[in-house]
Order: structure tokens, then sequence, then C-alpha cells
């Protein structure tokens, strides 16, 4: 006697082919990547990327600031003004999008634009 699928079977069938296939096409997806700014004096004069950890000096009116990026995250580590705030302001990410400001050395640290690319 042969046996024949029915209906409920068919569709359970189908919908386990759509789940597969949307998560083949999310692990496609174009992944993310982010870009971080610092701009001195309204000019952006360095692009660095959180996923590569680092660390950046920055000239500025008051002798400057370096800024450490690990793991994803960055923050102003030495910093040449009167009143150290943008050290105080602590880890910065692309989930929190915190702007540092250094308003004696006129620089900005700030979120750039996203890019994405496929795999």
């Amino acid at each position: 006697m042969k046996k024949t699928l029915q209906k409920k079977e068919l569709l359970c069938i189908a919908g386990l082919i759509l789940i597969c296939l949307a998560w083949i096409l999310w692990l496609k997806r174009p992944k993310e990547h982010v870009r971080v700014d610092v701009i001195h004096d309204g000019k952006t004069v360095l692009e660095f990327s959180p996923d590569e950890d680092a660390v950046y000096h920055i000239d500025g009116d008051c002798g400057g600031l370096d800024v450490e990026v690990k793991d994803g995250r960055w923050h102003v580590i030495h910093e040449q003004c009167p009143n150290h705030i943008c050290a105080h302001t602590g880890w910065a990410s692309a989930e929190d999008m915190i702007v540092i400001t250094c308003l004696p050395n006129d620089i900005v640290i700030r979120m750039g634009e996203y890019t994405y690319e496929a795999q």
C-alpha cells in the first residue's frame, strides 16, 4: 500500500524549507562596518575603524589628545587641556553613539557613516 503525504505534512516540509532559505539569506547579508570620525577645527583629520585595536594621537589647540580603540569601543586616554571632560566621558561605541568633545582642543570624536560589505 502506497502512502501519500497529507496536506499538513506538505505544509510542514514547505515551512522548513522556507525557514532554511531565510536562514541562508540572513547569513549572506552584508556586514555593517562602522567608521569613527575625528574632527579638528571643522575638518576630518582622522577616520578609524573600531574593529582594529590601536591608539591614535590627534593634535589640537591645547596640545591634543590620545584615543584608545579596543574591542569595538573607543575613549580618550590622555589629553592636554584644562578641564579633562573628554577623558571623563568614558567609552563610546556604535551602540550608544556617544560623541566625545574636547572644547579646548576643538576636537570632536563621533560616529561616521556606516558602510556595507558583502561576504
